[in-house]
């Protein structure tokens, strides 16, 4: 199943040529790299490939329904957020999810909220991603939730 085309893209910076007529396809399972010297574009490539920037020329042809996303090396996140909200500040719509579930799970007394919450993780069958979700904050080392951004190195 093809998840992506990228067409014949080129981009520059005034005289700088980063890359010209590039073209490549992304199938499901396949696992790809991007190996090359440091200012040669591959972060233009990702920023190309998820929205945050366009080609100069070409195109990027997104399977219907496929969001596509990446991790800066840098990221840009509010050092003024614990661990906990800075994850559900995604636009992410199970995460959203799994955050109402959280929250429920916090204040067992609301028992409309908890049942409305429960719900919503059987609909969307959100139990495996929950899951996923706390190993990797585990394996993270990340059990602390409630942390501030900016006491992470």
């Amino acid at each position: 199943m093809n998840y992506l085309n990228v067409e014949n893209i080129s981009k520059s910076y005034g005289e700088l040529v980063l890359f010209e007529d590039l073209s490549f396809s992304i199938h499901k399972d396949q696992k790809i790299a991007f190996i090359a010297k440091n200012g040669s574009g591959k972060t233009s490539i990702l920023n190309i490939l998820s929205g945050k920037d366009t080609p100069d020329e070409g195109q990027v042809v997104v399977r219907n329904g496929l969001r596509l996303a990446f991790l800066d090396q840098e990221p840009d996140l509010d050092e003024k957020l614990t661990v906990e909200e800075t994850i559900f500040a995604s636009d992410i719509p199970i995460l959203k999810i799994i955050e109402a579930y959280e929250k429920a799970l916090k204040n067992p007394e609301d028992t409309e909220a908890y049942q409305k919450a429960f719900e919503a993780m059987d609909r969307k069958n959100a139990w495996e991603f929950e899951t996923q979700h706390q190993q990797i904050l585990s394996q993270l080392k990340l059990d602390d939730l409630s942390l501030k951004v900016k006491t992470l190195s």
